[in-house]
């Protein structure tokens, strides 16, 4: 497994207020179970240049079957 970069908040512009509060339900949902969880790809990106992201992705270390145990709205595709 990669070693992810997490930047320390001073050393960075992006703030929780630029995020939607649905991807930070799902993010501390992910943790509150002890699955690592983070924000990633684009949207990081986005926030970044102080873009408004359209879309947000979330790495997480949970299996598939274990995110549709936390979110009864998921389908499994695939």
């Amino acid at each position: 497994m990669v070693v992810p970069r997490v930047i320390p908040r001073a050393e960075h512009p992006i703030s929780r207020r630029g995020i939607d509060s649905d991807a930070l339900k799902v993010l501390h949902r992910l943790r509150q179970f002890d699955h690592l969880a983070y924000l990633v790809g684009g949207s990081v990106r986005d926030l970044f240049l102080g873009r408004r992201p359209k879309d947000f992705d979330i790495g997480t270390s949970a299996h598939p079957y274990q995110v549709k145990k936390l979110f009864r709205n998921c389908w499994v595709i695939g």
